[in-house]
Protein backbone atom coordinates (compact mmCIF):
# COMPACT_ATOMS: atom_id res chain seq x y z
CA UNK A 1 0.00 0.00 0.00
CA UNK A 2 1.64 3.21 -1.27
CA UNK A 3 0.62 6.49 0.35
CA UNK A 4 1.32 9.98 -0.90
CA UNK A 5 2.60 12.68 1.45
CA UNK A 6 -0.86 14.13 2.16
CA UNK A 7 -2.37 10.72 2.96
CA UNK A 8 0.58 9.88 5.21
CA UNK A 9 0.29 13.23 7.02
CA UNK A 10 -3.44 12.71 7.51
CA UNK A 11 -2.86 9.21 8.90
CA UNK A 12 -0.14 10.34 11.31
CA UNK A 13 -2.32 13.22 12.54
CA UNK A 14 -5.21 10.82 13.17
CA UNK A 15 -3.02 8.31 15.05
CA UNK A 16 -1.43 11.09 17.11
CA UNK A 17 -4.86 12.40 18.09
CA UNK A 18 -6.14 8.92 18.94
CA UNK A 19 -3.25 8.25 21.32
CA UNK A 20 -3.52 11.66 23.01
CA UNK A 21 -7.30 11.40 23.34
CA UNK A 22 -7.17 7.95 24.94
CA UNK A 23 -4.54 9.05 27.43
CA UNK A 24 -6.51 12.14 28.45
CA UNK A 25 -9.62 10.11 29.31
CA UNK A 26 -7.73 8.19 31.97
CA UNK A 27 -5.71 11.12 33.29
CA UNK A 28 -8.83 13.29 33.70
CA UNK A 29 -10.67 10.41 35.36
CA UNK A 30 -7.70 9.86 37.70
CA UNK A 31 -7.56 13.48 38.90
CA UNK A 32 -11.30 14.23 38.99
CA UNK A 33 -12.63 10.94 40.36
CA UNK A 34 -9.80 9.07 42.05
CA UNK A 35 -8.25 12.18 43.61
CA UNK A 36 -11.62 14.00 43.82
CA UNK A 37 -10.22 17.28 42.52
CA UNK A 38 -13.10 19.78 42.87
CA UNK A 39 -12.71 21.93 39.75
CA UNK A 40 -12.56 20.67 36.15
CA UNK A 41 -12.78 24.34 35.16
CA UNK A 42 -9.42 25.03 36.81
CA UNK A 43 -7.85 22.14 34.89
CA UNK A 44 -8.94 23.71 31.63
CA UNK A 45 -7.73 27.19 32.62
CA UNK A 46 -4.33 25.82 33.65
CA UNK A 47 -4.03 23.98 30.33
CA UNK A 48 -4.84 27.17 28.40
CA UNK A 49 -2.22 29.16 30.33
CA UNK A 50 0.50 26.53 29.91
CA UNK A 51 -0.32 26.08 26.21
CA UNK A 52 -0.15 29.80 25.39
CA UNK A 53 3.01 30.37 27.45
CA UNK A 54 4.58 27.26 25.91
CA UNK A 55 3.88 28.42 22.35
CA UNK A 56 5.16 31.93 23.18
CA UNK A 57 8.37 30.39 24.53
CA UNK A 58 8.86 28.17 21.47
CA UNK A 59 8.22 31.17 19.21
CA UNK A 60 10.86 33.21 21.07
CA UNK A 61 13.34 30.34 20.67
CA UNK A 62 12.53 30.03 16.98
CA UNK A 63 11.26 26.47 17.41
CA UNK A 64 7.74 26.99 16.04
CA UNK A 65 5.83 29.36 13.79
CA UNK A 66 2.58 30.83 15.03
CA UNK A 67 0.88 34.13 14.34
CA UNK A 68 0.96 36.85 16.98
CA UNK A 69 -2.22 37.37 18.95
CA UNK A 70 -4.14 40.39 17.69
CA UNK A 71 -7.71 41.54 18.19
CA UNK A 72 -8.45 40.63 14.57
CA UNK A 73 -7.11 37.09 15.04
CA UNK A 74 -8.89 36.73 18.37
CA UNK A 75 -12.19 37.87 16.88
CA UNK A 76 -11.84 35.48 13.93
CA UNK A 77 -11.67 32.53 16.36
CA UNK A 78 -14.25 33.80 18.86
CA UNK A 79 -17.03 31.40 17.86
CA UNK A 80 -14.57 28.51 17.95
CA UNK A 81 -13.41 29.51 21.44
CA UNK A 82 -17.01 29.74 22.66
CA UNK A 83 -17.81 26.18 21.60
CA UNK A 84 -14.41 24.95 22.81
CA UNK A 85 -14.97 26.30 26.33
CA UNK A 86 -18.48 24.87 26.55
CA UNK A 87 -17.40 21.50 25.18
CA UNK A 88 -14.41 21.09 27.48
CA UNK A 89 -16.19 22.07 30.69
CA UNK A 90 -19.27 19.94 30.00
CA UNK A 91 -17.14 16.99 28.89
CA UNK A 92 -15.17 17.09 32.14
CA UNK A 93 -18.37 17.22 34.21
CA UNK A 94 -19.81 14.31 32.22
CA UNK A 95 -16.65 12.24 32.67
CA UNK A 96 -16.66 12.95 36.40
CA UNK A 97 -20.15 11.45 36.75
CA UNK A 98 -19.95 8.61 34.22
CA UNK A 99 -17.78 5.52 34.01
CA UNK A 100 -15.18 5.59 31.23
CA UNK A 101 -16.81 2.88 29.05
CA UNK A 102 -20.21 4.61 28.97
CA UNK A 103 -18.60 8.05 28.58
CA UNK A 104 -16.87 6.68 25.49
CA UNK A 105 -20.16 5.20 24.25
CA UNK A 106 -21.97 8.54 24.58
CA UNK A 107 -19.19 10.39 22.77
CA UNK A 108 -19.59 8.03 19.84
CA UNK A 109 -22.74 9.93 18.90
CA UNK A 110 -20.50 12.83 17.84
CA UNK A 111 -19.89 11.50 14.28
CA UNK A 112 -23.59 11.57 13.37
CA UNK A 113 -23.83 15.12 14.72
CA UNK A 114 -20.73 16.13 12.74
CA UNK A 115 -22.18 14.51 9.64
CA UNK A 116 -25.33 16.62 9.91
CA UNK A 117 -23.50 19.85 10.76
CA UNK A 118 -21.09 19.29 7.88
CA UNK A 119 -24.01 19.10 5.47
CA UNK A 120 -25.78 22.14 6.97
CA UNK A 121 -22.88 24.54 7.49
CA UNK A 122 -19.95 23.31 5.38
CA UNK A 123 -22.02 22.07 2.43
CA UNK A 124 -20.13 18.77 2.51
CA UNK A 125 -22.24 15.95 1.09
CA UNK A 126 -21.04 12.58 2.47
CA UNK A 127 -20.85 9.47 0.31
CA UNK A 128 -23.17 6.54 0.90
CA UNK A 129 -20.32 4.55 2.49
CA UNK A 130 -19.49 7.37 4.92
CA UNK A 131 -23.14 7.74 5.91
CA UNK A 132 -23.57 4.00 6.44
CA UNK A 133 -20.46 3.74 8.61
CA UNK A 134 -21.53 6.70 10.78
CA UNK A 135 -25.03 5.25 11.21
CA UNK A 136 -23.43 1.95 12.26
CA UNK A 137 -21.38 3.78 14.91
CA UNK A 138 -24.50 5.50 16.24
CA UNK A 139 -26.47 2.24 16.32
CA UNK A 140 -23.71 0.68 18.43
CA UNK A 141 -23.93 3.58 20.86
CA UNK A 142 -27.66 3.08 21.36
CA UNK A 143 -27.22 -0.66 21.90
CA UNK A 144 -24.41 -0.08 24.42
CA UNK A 145 -26.57 2.37 26.40
CA UNK A 146 -28.87 -0.52 27.34
CA UNK A 147 -25.88 -2.19 28.96
CA UNK A 148 -25.22 0.49 31.56
CA UNK A 149 -26.71 -0.77 34.81
CA UNK A 150 -25.62 2.34 36.73
CA UNK A 151 -27.60 4.94 34.79
CA UNK A 152 -27.02 8.49 36.05
CA UNK A 153 -29.51 10.88 34.42
CA UNK A 154 -27.49 14.00 35.30
CA UNK A 155 -24.27 12.58 33.87
CA UNK A 156 -26.09 11.41 30.75
CA UNK A 157 -27.58 14.88 30.30
CA UNK A 158 -24.10 16.38 30.45
CA UNK A 159 -22.97 13.64 28.06
CA UNK A 160 -25.70 14.51 25.53
CA UNK A 161 -24.91 18.23 25.71
CA UNK A 162 -21.23 17.35 25.38
CA UNK A 163 -21.97 15.49 22.14
CA UNK A 164 -23.75 18.52 20.65
CA UNK A 165 -21.12 21.03 21.80
CA UNK A 166 -18.27 18.78 20.62
CA UNK A 167 -19.79 18.42 17.16
CA UNK A 168 -20.35 22.19 16.93
CA UNK A 169 -16.81 22.85 18.13
CA UNK A 170 -15.16 20.45 15.66
CA UNK A 171 -17.24 21.73 12.76
CA UNK A 172 -16.36 25.34 13.66
CA UNK A 173 -12.70 24.35 13.94
CA UNK A 174 -12.76 22.81 10.46
CA UNK A 175 -14.53 25.90 9.08
CA UNK A 176 -11.98 28.21 10.75
CA UNK A 177 -9.07 26.22 9.32
CA UNK A 178 -10.60 26.32 5.84
CA UNK A 179 -11.50 30.03 5.82
CA UNK A 180 -8.79 31.73 7.90
CA UNK A 181 -5.78 29.86 6.48
CA UNK A 182 -4.26 29.41 9.95
CA UNK A 183 -2.22 26.40 11.00
CA UNK A 184 -3.08 24.12 13.92
CA UNK A 185 -0.52 25.74 16.24
CA UNK A 186 -1.75 29.26 15.49
CA UNK A 187 -5.40 28.32 16.02
CA UNK A 188 -4.54 26.53 19.28
CA UNK A 189 -2.58 29.59 20.45
CA UNK A 190 -5.34 32.10 19.64
CA UNK A 191 -8.01 29.85 21.11
CA UNK A 192 -6.14 29.38 24.39
CA UNK A 193 -5.82 33.14 24.91
CA UNK A 194 -9.48 33.69 24.01
CA UNK A 195 -10.57 31.07 26.55
CA UNK A 196 -8.54 32.30 29.53
CA UNK A 197 -10.76 35.24 30.61
CA UNK A 198 -13.89 33.16 30.07
CA UNK A 199 -12.62 30.31 32.24
CA UNK A 200 -11.42 32.72 34.92
CA UNK A 201 -14.92 34.19 35.06
CA UNK A 202 -16.42 30.70 35.28
CA UNK A 203 -14.20 29.94 38.29
CA UNK A 204 -15.62 32.95 40.14
CA UNK A 205 -19.22 32.25 39.14
CA UNK A 206 -19.10 28.60 40.22
CA UNK A 207 -17.30 29.40 43.48
CA UNK A 208 -14.49 26.96 42.69
CA UNK A 209 -11.63 29.13 43.95
CA UNK A 210 -12.19 28.50 47.71
CA UNK A 211 -12.53 24.76 46.97
CA UNK A 212 -9.25 24.78 45.03
CA UNK A 213 -7.42 26.60 47.83
CA UNK A 214 -8.84 24.26 50.49
CA UNK A 215 -8.13 21.09 48.49
CA UNK A 216 -6.29 18.78 50.93
CA UNK A 217 -3.96 16.94 48.52
CA UNK A 218 -1.79 19.80 47.29
CA UNK A 219 0.95 18.55 49.60
CA UNK A 220 0.85 15.07 48.06
CA UNK A 221 3.64 14.52 45.54
CA UNK A 222 1.58 11.80 43.85
CA UNK A 223 -1.32 14.18 43.26
CA UNK A 224 0.95 16.99 42.08
CA UNK A 225 2.53 14.61 39.57
CA UNK A 226 -0.91 13.50 38.33
CA UNK A 227 -2.08 17.13 38.17
CA UNK A 228 0.94 18.24 36.12
CA UNK A 229 0.54 15.21 33.86
CA UNK A 230 -3.05 16.26 33.13
CA UNK A 231 -2.04 19.86 32.41
CA UNK A 232 0.84 19.11 30.03
CA UNK A 233 -0.95 16.19 28.39
CA UNK A 234 -3.99 18.42 27.92
CA UNK A 235 -1.88 20.90 25.97
CA UNK A 236 -0.61 18.16 23.67
CA UNK A 237 -4.12 16.75 23.31
CA UNK A 238 -5.54 20.15 22.31
CA UNK A 239 -2.88 20.56 19.63
CA UNK A 240 -3.43 17.01 18.36
CA UNK A 241 -7.17 17.63 18.01
CA UNK A 242 -6.61 20.90 16.14
CA UNK A 243 -4.07 19.19 13.89
CA UNK A 244 -6.29 16.21 13.08
CA UNK A 245 -9.32 18.40 12.34
CA UNK A 246 -7.48 20.89 10.13
CA UNK A 247 -5.52 18.21 8.25
CA UNK A 248 -8.46 15.81 7.93
CA UNK A 249 -11.99 16.90 8.93
CA UNK A 250 -14.31 17.23 11.91
CA UNK A 251 -15.99 13.96 10.95
CA UNK A 252 -12.67 12.09 10.74
CA UNK A 253 -11.59 13.43 14.14
CA UNK A 254 -14.81 12.22 15.76
CA UNK A 255 -14.53 8.82 14.06
CA UNK A 256 -10.94 8.42 15.27
CA UNK A 257 -12.39 8.84 18.75
CA UNK A 258 -14.62 5.83 18.10
CA UNK A 259 -11.69 3.56 17.29
CA UNK A 260 -9.76 4.95 20.26
CA UNK A 261 -12.72 4.35 22.53
CA UNK A 262 -12.82 0.67 21.67
CA UNK A 263 -9.42 0.27 23.29
CA UNK A 264 -9.91 2.60 26.26
CA UNK A 265 -13.28 1.00 26.99
CA UNK A 266 -11.76 -2.40 27.72
CA UNK A 267 -8.94 -0.85 29.72
CA UNK A 268 -11.42 1.30 31.66
CA UNK A 269 -13.52 -1.72 32.60
CA UNK A 270 -10.55 -3.28 34.38
CA UNK A 271 -9.07 -0.12 35.93
CA UNK A 272 -11.70 2.40 37.05
CA UNK A 273 -14.57 -0.06 36.61
CA UNK A 274 -18.12 1.19 37.06
CA UNK A 275 -19.81 -0.92 34.41
CA UNK A 276 -20.90 -4.53 34.12
CA UNK A 277 -20.03 -6.17 30.76
CA UNK A 278 -23.61 -7.06 29.82
CA UNK A 279 -24.58 -8.58 26.48
CA UNK A 280 -26.01 -5.28 25.19
CA UNK A 281 -22.91 -3.38 26.25
CA UNK A 282 -20.49 -5.82 24.61
CA UNK A 283 -22.59 -6.00 21.44
CA UNK A 284 -22.65 -2.21 21.28
CA UNK A 285 -18.85 -2.07 21.51
CA UNK A 286 -18.51 -4.54 18.63
CA UNK A 287 -20.95 -2.55 16.45
CA UNK A 288 -19.13 0.70 17.30
CA UNK A 289 -15.76 -0.74 16.39
CA UNK A 290 -17.14 -2.21 13.16
CA UNK A 291 -18.52 1.19 12.15
CA UNK A 292 -15.17 2.83 12.89
CA UNK A 293 -13.33 0.28 10.73
CA UNK A 294 -15.87 0.80 7.94
CA UNK A 295 -15.27 4.55 8.05
CA UNK A 296 -11.49 4.08 7.89
CA UNK A 297 -11.80 1.77 4.89
CA UNK A 298 -14.20 4.09 3.04
CA UNK A 299 -11.98 7.13 3.66
CA UNK A 300 -8.94 5.27 2.33
CA UNK A 301 -10.80 4.14 -0.79
CA UNK A 302 -12.06 7.67 -1.39
CA UNK A 303 -8.52 9.00 -1.00
CA UNK A 304 -7.23 6.42 -3.50
CA UNK A 305 -10.00 7.27 -5.96
CA UNK A 306 -9.19 10.99 -5.79
CA UNK A 307 -5.50 10.27 -6.33
CA UNK A 308 -6.22 8.12 -9.41
CA UNK A 309 -8.62 10.73 -10.80
CA UNK A 310 -6.04 13.47 -10.28
CA UNK A 311 -3.37 11.38 -12.05
CA UNK A 312 -5.71 10.77 -14.99
CA UNK A 313 -6.40 14.50 -15.34
CA UNK A 314 -2.69 15.30 -15.28
CA UNK A 315 -2.04 12.65 -17.93
CA UNK A 316 -4.49 14.26 -20.38
CA UNK A 317 -2.50 16.42 -22.85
Amino acid sequence: MVMNDQTRRSLYAAIFYGICSGSMNFLNKLVLSSWHFPSPNFLMLAQMIVLSVGIDTLKALGKCKAVDYTWAHGRSCMVLSFFFAINTVIALFALNGMNIPMYNAMRRCVPIANLLLGVLFLRIRPTRGITLSVLTITAGTLVAAFGDLNFDSTAYTFGAISVISNAAYLTTLQKTGMEKNLGAISIAYINSINCMPVMTLVLFITGDIPKIIAYPHWSSSSFVFAFLAVIFSGCIFTYSMFLCTTVNSALTTSCVSVLKSAFTTWIGMYTFGGVQPTLFFLLGQVINFTGGCMYTLVKYRNSRAKKILSSDHQAVP
